[in-house]
């Protein structure tokens, strides 16, 4: 691989991530990306992003979300 295509790649998974932490894509979107072949930069920087962000902690999980008590609910 080149030198300017690797800067190229590592250029572009630097927007994905910042992308993804601002709330600009998700990684539905990332998928999306990564199976898009037509751009092979766009392609290997998705892969790489979300490889990454599978396994991070940041992702919100459905377990992670507060539980309201019920009497929090009721109006007075």
């Amino acid at each position: 691989m080149r030198k300017r295509a690797k800067h190229s790649d590592a250029v572009m998974t630097g927007i994905m991530v910042t992308k993804f932490k601002m709330g600009q894509i998700d990684v539905k979107d990332l998928a999306e990306m990564a199976t898009d072949e037509s751009r092979a930069e766009r392609c290997s920087a998705a892969k790489k992003v979300l490889e990454a962000v599978r396994d991070s902690p940041d992702l919100p999980r459905p377990q992670d979300a507060l539980q309201i008590s019920d009497p929090l609910l009721q109006r007075r």
